[in-house]
């Protein structure tokens, strides 16, 4: 009971929160949008309050929306009537004409349906910059258009429909795109970390620079079509290292930059009336903004595909840990199996053996006899084989003795002659270091004795202050690294490569025909 209390209380807070914001939201949106009407002339550049209601309600469940809607419209009279001193009936005609059709866009876009994220599918993109950049602004203004003359607003306050739809159109492009890139979890710009200052320094000598070139030639017709496209670099640089919210800011900035200009009688946008000027600044920030957002969704898509390779290669460096401690754990039991119970019975069948021959006749002691020593070189060979499979010597004695028993156990007498150092600090190294080294060592050498046909095998242990390093060399038969098929490779390679990896270590391998192998891996003693 107390928890179902607790969630209610939280859910009306939550509420509380929204209709807040919305409420401030709108207020802050329709005087940004005023700043910029009230040097126009009459006409609109941009109208942000539909925008914020609208990414108030797709954030939203639907049983909150009326009251989200009432806090905008309240928010919007506050502003018109409280500050402006606009009559109060024809502004909420207007205004209600103006928030209509928000709740049936907001319900229509929460219908597009997908698995992919909407940062990333171009066709989900489309459909809702059709229904929120299209059909949403035409709507209003088609609306609005229908009440206007049964108020006392003029085309001086209101303008025409092309301009009304174009700055409702204008809001929700510049304002839906950033809003969704910082709610949505999958979205890159909560991937990347802080922008850094530096880089906002830049963006801002770089939109200053342009707003100079603007300035300084942006009466010269000749240059018209560079002056439109002197933006597009800023415009990648946001896209690619905030996304679509560094885009949608950057594009604010430059379009309210443009929008003073051109009432100024500078830049590249203005024409022979101001309406036009106006006409010509919306239609370009359109169409630079969604060609932004184009690229914005291709960066998303480029860095989603990054972030889903490198979670692959985490999992599948987690599951070669698993994999190797599982070996590892096999490999001990094995050990032990061999150790405490096969070669304890090949022990005492040897002893039996050995009481047997003592009772036959003498022209069979001689084959009993060998029986015997076949089963006491079997055990020889069993116990070689627990060591390699579970070095004791590692634990036991360090890693210096144990490389140097992994050297001598090799079963050959002719070449390769092996050559082993290691440093007497060794014996320091952590378990997971050491044992990391000893494995690696086996199999490079076990590869130079099966495969190389060397005649020397070299092998070094190295301590620094915070790494250990081993190199393994022969002058065998060599190959070419980058004509070994993946499949040739073998698993000894891949091994000894994710178990450097494993430690945050690094695994080279340098070989070439005629010229020997040579195996050099660094490992980190402090912890990757």
């Amino acid at each position: 009971m107390a928890e179902a209390r607790a969630g209610r209380d939280e859910d009306a807070g939550r509420g509380a929160m929204w209709l807040g914001g919305v409420f401030v939201g709108c207020m802050a949106a329709q005087l940004l949008s005023y700043a910029l009407w009230s040097r126009q002339g009459g006409t609109h550049i941009v109208w942000f309050p539909g925008a914020v209601l609208l990414g108030a309600l797709l954030a939203t469940p639907p049983r909150r929306w009326p009251w989200l809607v009432t806090s905008a419209f309240a928010g919007l009279l506050v502003v018109c009537v409280g500050l402006f001193r606009l009559p109060l009936g024809d502004t909420m005609a207007v205004l209600g004409a103006a928030l209509a059709p928000t709740p049936a866009a907001a319900w229509a876009l929460r219908h597009v349906h997908g698995d992919t994220p909407l940062l990333q599918d171009i066709g989900k993109l489309l459909v809702r910059g059709a229904i929120a950049v299209v059909a949403l602004p035409i709507g209003s203004a088609l609306l609005i258009g229908l009440v206007a003359p049964h108020t006392a607003f003029t085309g001086s306050v209101l303008g025409d429909g092309t301009n009304l739809a174009l700055a409702h159109a204008l809001g929700y492009v510049l304002y839906l795109p950033a809003w969704t890139s910082l709610r949505s979890p999958d979205a890159s710009v909560r991937h990347a970390g802080r922008v850094p200052p530096v880089f906002v320094a830049v963006m801002a000598c770089a939109i200053a620079l342009l707003g100079v070139v603007w300035y300084t030639v942006g009466a010269r017709p000749g240059l018209l079509p560079l002056l439109c496209l002197a933006p597009a670099p800023i415009l990648v640089a946001a896209c690619l290292r905030a996304q679509m919210a560094g885009s949608s800011a950057a594009m604010f900035v430059i379009v309210v930059m443009a929008a003073q200009l051109s009432v100024g009688g500078r830049g590249p946008f203005v024409a022979a009336s101001l309406q036009d000027t106006t006409l010509a600044v919306q239609l370009w920030t359109l169409g630079a903004t969604l060609c932004a957002i184009a690229i914005s969704a291709l960066v998303e898509q480029r860095q989603a595909g990054q972030r889903a390779l490198d979670n692959a290669r985490n999992d599948m460096r987690e599951l070669a840990g698993r994999l190797i401690a599982t070996q590892e754990q096999e490999r001990a039991r094995l050990a032990r199996d061999l150790h405490d119970d096969i070669n304890q019975r090949l022990a005492a069948a040897s002893i039996d053996l050995s009481a047997l021959r003592r009772r036959v006749p003498a022209a069979l002691a001689g084959e009993v006899g060998h029986v015997q020593a076949q089963v006491m070189a079997l055990a020889e060979d069993l116990r070689l084989m627990s060591h390699q499979l579970h070095p004791g010597w590692l634990s036991h004695a360090g890693l210096q003795e144990a490389l140097q028993a992994l050297c001598t156990s090799t079963g050959r007498s002719g070449p390769p002659r092996i050559d082993l150092s290691v440093p007497p600090d060794a014996a320091t190294l952590p378990g997971e270091v050491a044992l990391c080294v000893y494995r690696i060592a086996q199999e490079g050498l076990r590869n130079a004795l099966d495969h190389a046909g060397a005649s020397q095998v070299t092998i070094a242990v190295a301590i620094g202050a915070d790494h250990a390093a081993l190199h393994i060399a022969d002058d065998g038969r060599g190959f070419d690294p980058e004509r070994l098929p993946v499949h040739a490779s073998g698993i000894g390679l891949i091994s000894m490569n994710e178990r450097a990896r494993l430690l945050g270590g690094r695994f080279d391998l340098r070989s070439a025909p005629g010229k020997g192998v040579q195996l050099c891996v660094h490992l980190p003693l402090a912890s990757p």
